[in-house]
């Protein structure tokens, strides 16, 4: 058997789920040392690392953090950390690790090894993994496979037959096999163990960090394909008291070349278990040179900052070399509403013929498109027509389709990503929905400018196809919820009737509005970011928006960043000419949002009429809004225009020009009621 790897145990072996949703620092090792638990883990100088403990196996119970704020040993690349007093311990005496302790945390790493195994081990058999303290593990688990250490021994012993037994209410140990057990897992008792079990640790890097596997992936050579990138991620906020908290994470996502990554490179919590992975492929990217981050976003635990609801924090860039023989850098994952399906490709072969097959949900071959490129360039369109002369364009049937893209002489074979069918179903005169954020009991707004402002945005929508919104008749009780606006609960202004249950109702009766077939256009005022929106995850939106918006503006910080735009199937980055829409046979359409997290009001708390507000909404903010209007409807000006035209002028808000953060996907230059009703051509 080869020699134990003593008391060395990873992030991997003690994270079996994390409440704060991290993935934990690789090479983190624990070590008893008396009464105290020795983290040591690899580090870099300059970085720091927050820390948290949990005291059960329970996966329900919340992680204590015990600092959020631990600095790297700047003299080495292994940082220490002492959780002291936390295991009971009756074979420790004297003063040995308290001695040590005052000289230094360094000084402890020549002791670790050899004081671990003053408690019972267990490793797998084949020696090739780590020796992991036995009190990590639940009663019942089963020892077969493993060898255990016996400390009353000093002897590795097989435990084939053994199971770990529930610990006793005196205290005592979880028992070991000893020599010459019944196989029943009822050997001889562990005296002088520590008990209870110290619990387990996770020590995660403050900001966001890409594993050394992945990033080993993603430098050491060209990356083509898919690949799965693992990543850390911790936040050391400062909630305004002097105290660090870390705020919950909400989504992580991919950064190409500081823009949103054209593929599904997006996770929201808690759809993902550890360690946390972004799937790239990179052959949504031209071939060549690019930057690579991952940025993620914590829900501030701070609710009376309102101009950072969220956090967000990016990796360091990631610089990246692709090579794909196939690719797809101008994808469109949508099948257009006139019976057209368009595949855009690319490959690095010229003068070869080509073939796309293509498939249906049930994996039947439907129709095979074939051509020669001379380039290198592939771009082939399908009339949804199958081999049996069968029209495939019942969304209901037939709502995604699946190619592969085979590339002759070499031969080189490419899955593409799914196309999406969405119903087409447009109304006469496509409807508006309107919602916003209830921020006004906590930001002043003089005369009632941003409420005024709002208003004339449905007033406008009312002339293009009417509108969705809800919002109670005065005096009566509110039990479907309201959009109109939707209720805000902060900590500081707390409201007691705005309980969860009335939050989730207004989120329900706007998806029901969303959802509606009816509706086409949206627009949104509030908090948000590039995976959510009042609180509801893009990846919800997704998954019941079946059809096709024509027009999106969320007036929300970097709902330019993320996914959102996907959900509606008005899928960026990017803007398209009129023509891109006539070849495609796709509804010309637009997403609005910003790209980066803006202001939204400024000043601290302000006192009108004997009300305390939180800040001021300068009027800049809704002057933009009323502006854009005007230039869009009574200028009849394009959309990416009467943004441009609607922003001239205006103040900056807490130094920020919001208007330089706009960012238009799709056909910018859609007019405000251009191609909204059923009959319309393009």
């Amino acid at each position: 058997m080869k020699s134990p790897k003593h008391g060395i145990l990873t992030a991997g072996v003690l994270l079996l789920a994390s409440v704060a949703h991290t993935f934990g620092i690789e090479g983190l090792t624990l070590s008893l040392q008396c009464s105290n638990v020795v983290l040591s883990w690899p580090s870099t100088p300059g970085q720091n690392y927050i820390v948290q403990y949990r005291p059960t196996l329970d996966q329900s119970t919340p992680w204590e953090t015990l600092t959020s704020s631990w600095a790297a040993d700047p003299t080495t690349n292994i940082t220490y950390f002492v959780h002291s007093n936390i295991v009971q311990n009756p074979n420790c005496g004297g003063e040995g690790f308290d001695m040590m302790a005052e000289q230094g945390a360094a000084s402890l790493a020549p002791e670790v090894a050899s004081e671990s195994l003053a408690i019972p081990m267990v490793m797998p058999a084949n020696g090739e993994g780590i020796a992991a303290p036995l009190i990590i593990y639940p009663p019942g688990f089963n020892l077969s496979g493993f060898v255990v250490f016996n400390p009353s021994t000093g002897e590795w012993v097989s435990g084939k037959g053994y199971k770990v037994k529930s610990q006793g209410t005196d205290g005592a140990s979880p028992d070991v096999p000893g020599p010459g057990g019944d196989g029943g897992g009822d050997g001889g008792g562990v005296t002088n163990a520590p008990a209870p079990a110290p619990g387990f640790y996770e020590v995660v890097q403050d900001g966001v960090r890409i594993s050394n596997g992945s990033m080993e992936a993603l430098t050491n050579g060209v990356v083509s394909n898919s690949i799965d990138i693992a990543f850390e991620a911790g936040n050391a906020a400062n909630d305004g008291t002097g105290t660090n908290v870390a705020g919950n994470l909400d989504s992580a996502m991919l950064v190409i070349d500081g823009t949103e990554y054209a593929g599904d490179g997006v996770i929201e919590w808690p759809q993902q278990t550890s360690p946390w992975t972004l799937n790239f492929d990179s052959a949504y990217l031209q071939n060549g040179s690019h930057t690579l981050q991952i940025e993620v976003s914590w829900k501030n635990p701070d609710s009376t900052d309102n101009n950072y609801q969220y956090f967000t924090r990016y990796s360091d860039p990631v610089s990246i070399v692709v090579s794909n023989q196939i690719f797809y850098p101008n994808w469109e994952p949508e099948v257009g509403e006139l019976g057209i399906s368009a595949y855009f490709l690319q490959t690095v072969f010229t003068n070869v013929p080509w073939t796309i097959d293509i498939y249906d949900v049930n994996s039947n071959l439907v129709q095979t498109l074939t051509n020669i490129t001379t380039d290198g360039s592939i771009s082939a369109y399908w009339n949804m027509v199958d081999n049996n002369g069968v029209t495939r364009t019942n969304a209901d049937l037939d709502p995604e389709f699946d190619a592969i893209v085979t590339v002759y002489d070499a031969p080189t074979t490419k899955h593409t990503p799914k196309k999406k069918q969405r119903k087409n179903n447009w109304p006469a005169h496509g409807v508006w929905t309107v919602a916003y954020q209830d921020f006004f009991k906590f930001e002043y707004s003089a005369n009632n400018l941003m409420q005024n402002t709002i208003n004339s945005y449905a007033n406008t929508a009312a002339q293009f196809g009417g509108y969705y919104l809800y919002y109670p008749p005065a005096g009566q009780t509110n039990d479907i919820g309201q959009t109109y606006p939707m209720r805000y609960q902060k900590t500081n202004h707390f409201d007691a009737s705005i309980t969860s249950a009335a939050l989730a109702l207004d989120s329900q009766l706007l998806e029901s509005f969303l959802t509606n077939s009816n509706s086409r256009n949206f627009f949104f005022d509030g908090h948000g970011n590039g995976s959510s929106l009042a609180g509801i995850a893009s990846g919800t939106l997704q998954s019941i928006i079946k059809q096709r918006y024509r027009f999106v503006m969320i007036d929300a910080c970097s709902s330019a960043t993320g996914d959102v735009d996907k959900a509606f199937g008005i899928n960026g980055p990017g803007t398209f000419p009129g023509t891109y829409y006539e070849s495609t046979g796709i509804r010309p359409a637009a997403y609005c949002g910003y790209s980066r997290d803006v202001f939204y009001a400024v000043g601290g708390p302000v006192t009108h009429n004997g009300v305390t507000y939180d800040d001021t909404i300068p009027d800049d903010v809704p002057y933009f809004i009323s502006n854009f209007l005007f230039y869009w409807n009574l200028e009849n000006v394009g959309l990416l225009d009467a943004i441009n035209d609607g922003g001239q002028n205006l103040s900056s808000v807490g130094g920020q020009y919001r208007e330089d953060y706009w960012k238009v996907f799709g056909y910018n230059e859609l007019g405000i009621d251009q191609v909204n009703h059923g009959t319309d051509t393009w």
